[in-house]
């Protein structure tokens, strides 16, 4: 049977589902870049497709969900970075009303559908809202806010959590690929989010330059030594997968400085001795005021904008 990590929350309505042979015909996964969102789509689709009904994972058609070769669990590959309306209207929308390949069913699957357009989105409204019977769509995004209300309104919206950092461990240690010193250092990093762990210790450059770029940067703000700060900032200003990666990563730290000062152990962060020192030393509305400027800088990272410029003005504010 195929495992989820901490997954508990679509585990149990996709099991409750399939029990009374009633399943949702539009799902939207939503959670930030490494937490499983693939993954989940992939154990719908089993769920769906399963000849035991039960996502076994054994049987012939879970089999080929997992190598990624069945026809009837259709992955919508991209037109550039999005989906334009023609290959919703086309691979989607279209090709819902033709019958099966083998099964009796079949599920389409848009990825990474943040930022998309709005025609495309109005396109899949009514096949949504009344869909053929044999076809299911998922879609995920990091934000639900990425989807029309229209289309939430016609489908499951499932929050895909991190894993708690015992079941992240127990993740990779299933792999039998690394070593415990390499799991605890990748956990250290990046908490319960398997994905990212997995890329870190793969030898993903942008991660390992935003670890080493966080560490420097909290110990930056405890000595409150803006010019530091900005050259450590500025450092990775010029890859937007690095800036974003720090900003998500020093946003974990400062919270869990706060986390720390209020008595709190589970620390999710890359820097929980640093953040522990911020805690004791800062007070914590001063923190959370941090937190929020980091927030706002790594959304306007994901813009057009100047991102040196962006490093110091994010500087003063945690300096001042």
């Amino acid at each position: 049977m195929m495992k989820l990590y901490s997954k508990d929350n679509i585990v149990a309505p996709l099991k409750a589902m399939a029990a009374n042979e009633r399943f949702v015909h539009s799902y939207i996964l939503t959670g930030e870049k490494g937490v499983g969102k693939k993954v989940c789509a992939r154990y719908i689709a089993m769920q769906l497709l399963c000849d035991n009904g039960n996502a076994c994972g054994e049987c012939r058609q879970c089999r080929r969900v997992l190598k990624g070769q069945h026809p009837d669990f259709i992955v919508v590959e991209k037109s550039g970075k999005s989906y334009p309306v023609s290959v919703v209207r086309e691979k989607v929308v279209n090709d819902s009303f033709t019958v099966p390949n083998d099964c009796e069913r079949k599920v389409y699957f848009l990825y990474d559908c943040d930022g998309w357009n709005d025609a495309a989105q109005n396109a899949l409204l009514k096949v949504t809202e009344d869909p053929p019977d044999t076809a299911y769509f998922i879609f995920s995004a990091m934000s639900r806010d990425s989807f029309l209300t229209t289309l939430i309104s016609r489908s499951m919206v499932i929050e895909v959590p991190e894993a708690d950092k015992n079941s992240c461990m127990q993740a990779l240690g299933d792999m039998e690929k690394y070593s415990e010193e390499q799991i605890a250092d990748a956990v250290s990093c990046f908490g319960g989010n398997i994905g990212r762990c997995i890329d870190y210790l793969e030898g993903d450059k942008a991660l390992k330059k935003a670890a080493d770029t966080v560490r420097s940067a909290v110990e930056a703000i405890i000595s409150k030594d803006e010019y530091k700060l900005a050259a450590v900032l500025n450092s990775v200003a010029g890859s937007r997968d690095e800036m974003r990666y720090t900003l998500e990563m020093l946003a974990k730290a400062l919270r869990d400085s706060v986390c720390a000062a209020n008595g709190g152990n589970e620390l999710l962060g890359c820097t929980p001795e640093l953040s522990r020192r911020l805690g004791s030393r800062t007070a914590s509305g001063r923190i959370l005021k941090m937190y929020e400027a980091v927030c706002e800088a790594s959304e306007r990272c994901t813009q057009n904008c100047n991102a040196a410029a962006a490093a110091a003005v994010l500087a003063g504010k945690l300096c001042s």
